[in-house]
């Protein structure tokens, strides 16, 4: 039986990399709450087990490949997400974060299938690449 996947990916600006790490991609227990990260990206609940961010100074195309065979599923859309950030200005940002889900006995982020992009403009996050895919 195969798995359907998907892949969501945005990219960012935050002042720092211990505040992006720390504050940005943390969920307030506490308080019941999804992190600031999913609220700008307007995910009401996401597992956190199936994200992925990387901070930087500067966000470069060069930079990522470097780190391709890191990342999970790569092999599926590593290629496809470079091509298209090859068109965006990536000059003001410095991280990129990938959220994935999947359909299987062992479903999560399964709402990611339906997902379209921030419902408004973000200062500091834009939604920039989905891919769907079977294993």
């Amino acid at each position: 039986m195969s798995t359907k996947k998907i892949v969501c990916v945005w990219i960012g600006k935050n002042a720092s990399e211990k505040e992006f790490y720390q504050e940005y991609l943390q969920f307030d227990y506490e308080n019941d709450e999804v992190s600031n990260f999913g609220k700008e990206a307007a995910l009401d609940y996401y597992d956190e087990d199936f994200i992925e961010s990387w901070w930087f100074k500067k966000l470069e195309v060069a930079k990522l490949n470097e780190y391709n065979e890191e990342l999970l599923d790569s092999e599926f859309f590593f290629d496809d997400l470079l091509r298209e950030l090859e068109h965006k200005n990536l000059e003001d940002n410095n991280f990129i974060t990938f959220l994935f889900g999947e359909i299987s006995n062992n479903s999560a982020n399964e709402f990611l299938f339906d997902y379209n992009g921030l419902s408004s403009p973000s200062n500091t996050l834009e939604f920039v690449f989905k891919k769907e895919y079977e294993i």
